[in-house]
């Protein structure tokens, strides 16, 4: 299939980087770096968010934890999929440097690096 924004689902660049504020649709990009994106939102919204506001503030803190790690546990299993992983490579790229999510995220991925994925 032709992307507007990638040559392949296995890319690990952009052939053009993405409008950040534009909601991206089926044909913009693969369908898996859709569905990884609205994991990852889910993955800070409900997991990094809340993990590091309970670390700060010492409330709720084994809660937030606990499910930040669920979550993130999740988000590896999925990256061991090929497309997710280029997937969610391609995603990092636009985020912040030296953001908690994208080094966190950086570190996911490099967990599968050289690590024969599944398809």
């Amino acid at each position: 299939m032709q992307y507007v924004y990638v040559n392949d689902v296995y890319d690990e660049q952009y052939r053009i980087a993405p409008p950040l504020q534009v909601q991206l649709v089926s044909g913009d990009i693969p369908e898996e770096e859709l569905e990884i994106r609205e994991i990852l939102r889910c993955w800070i919204d409900t997991g990094l968010g809340p993990f590091q506001t309970a670390r700060e503030s010492k409330i709720d803190f084994w809660r937030q934890a606990n499910k930040f790690s669920r979550l993130s546990l999740t988000l590896n299993t999925l990256l061991k999929h090929k497309a997710y992983y280029f997937a969610a490579k391609r995603v990092a790229s636009l985020w912040r440097f030296g953001s908690i999510e994208k080094a966190y995220l950086e570190y996911l991925l490099t967990k599968h690096v050289g690590v024969k994925s599944q398809d």
